[in-house]
């Protein structure tokens, strides 16, 4: 058996600076008789950096580079990984025919590049040889193929696991109250003033006191494109100024005229009486903290601020806080299971691998 060993002191510093040339060409790593370079690594985690780059390069430098570490180092244990299963594919007496790669490549180009010249534009442009995409190709139908024979695809988890999971799990399934709303959102967005808003905002509470359907007023003057029908809500969806109004509500009941006008530090919410007029103002931080409530009297000249947006909201169906039941989660946690189970195996076949390795870092 040959000698197993894992020296990861130093790594994540070397690979922080491994944009020096002279690091980029070291060995990060030996399997068997395989050399894992640090441009090896940085090539296989390429995308996935310069994401990460995209993401908080200029905002957060400090938790760009932590995360480009954690990719890097994470990057370099997948390819160990990937050269213990294609040793042990080689040393079994595998072979793989080439036509086998020449369908796959076709298959890839087709897929996610389209043809032949975007994927040599794409591969130059990234600094990768054709050939070097042909080996990754043809390697990872090896590793495909090895995971598939050494980690069972066919595994079964008992009904008594599914209940003791669900039963030691409770918080996974719990869901808070929510409120199937449908919605008339009526904004300035076209140029309309607060006052043309309201005007229409009474017009349509008037046809709605007159038996019109609040589906059918929704879908004539609404400003903001929804999905069919009415949607489901937990409070923490809605900003908490609306939830506070929404969550009072029954099923079949319907809120007046609500208003909202932002400024940079915080919003008001405003519900209107039959007149049309503010009966109650909230106002509340923009991390939705409430902060005051306050009547206006507009006749003693405290008119409240202009709102944005105007809603409407109707309550279709209501339900309080519950855990779902074991029928209604029953695939889902046996679908994590089964994840669970085949990560298990797939390590325990990579510890095996590793055993019989010889496998170091620098």
């Amino acid at each position: 058996m040959k000698l197993f060993s894992v020296i990861l002191a130093g790594l994540a510093a070397a690979l922080a600076a491994s944009g020096a040339p002279e690091l980029r060409n070291g060995v990060a790593a030996i399997v068997n008789d395989a050399v894992i370079t640090f441009q090896e690594v940085e090539d296989y985690t390429g995308e996935a950096v310069d994401l990460l780059r995209r993401t908080y390069g200029r905002t957060q430098p400090d938790l760009f580079q932590q995360k480009r570490i954690e990719t890097l180092t994470d990057g370099l244990e997948q390819l160990i990984e990937k050269q213990l299963i294609l040793d042990d594919f080689k040393a079994t007496g595998g072979q793989l025919p080439e036509s086998f790669v020449d369908e796959e490549v076709k298959d890839r180009i087709r897929k996610q590049f389209g043809d032949r010249v975007t994927l040599t534009k794409t591969l130059q442009a990234r600094g990768v040889r054709l050939e070097s995409f042909r080996k990754r190709v043809h390697d990872d139908i090896i590793v495909t193929f090895m995971r598939q024979k050494n980690v069972s695809s066919a595994i079964t988890i008992s009904p008594t696991k599914i209940e003791h999971f669900y039963s030691t799990n409770q918080q996974q399934f719990k869901v808070e109250d929510q409120v199937k709303l449908r919605r008339i959102v009526l904004n300035r967005s076209g140029g309309n003033s607060a006052d043309e808003l309201l005007n229409l905002a009474r017009e349509i509470i008037r046809k709605l006191n007159e038996a019109a359907s609040f589906a059918e007023m929704a879908g004539v003057y609404s400003q903001v494109r929804q999905k069919e029908g009415a949607e489901w809500f937990e409070r923490k969806v809605l900003r908490k100024g609306l939830s506070d109004i929404v969550f009072t509500l029954q099923t079949g009941q319907r809120t007046g005229i609500v208003g909202m006008a932002n400024d940079e530090t915080s919003y008001w919410v405003y519900e209107y009486d039959q007149t049309g007029q503010v009966a109650l103002g909230r106002k509340y931080s923009e991390k939705d903290e409430f902060l005051e409530a306050k009547r206006f009297d507009v006749a003693a000249g405290t008119p409240p601020p202009t709102p944005q947006e105007i809603y409407l909201f109707f309550v279709e169906e209501k339900q309080e806080q519950r855990i779902k039941p074991l029928t209604e989660v029953h695939d889902d946690i046996e679908r994590t299971l089964i994840a669970q189970e085949r990560s298990r195996l797939h390590k325990r076949w990579i510890d095996r691998l590793k055993t019989k390795s010889f496998v170091t870092h620098f």
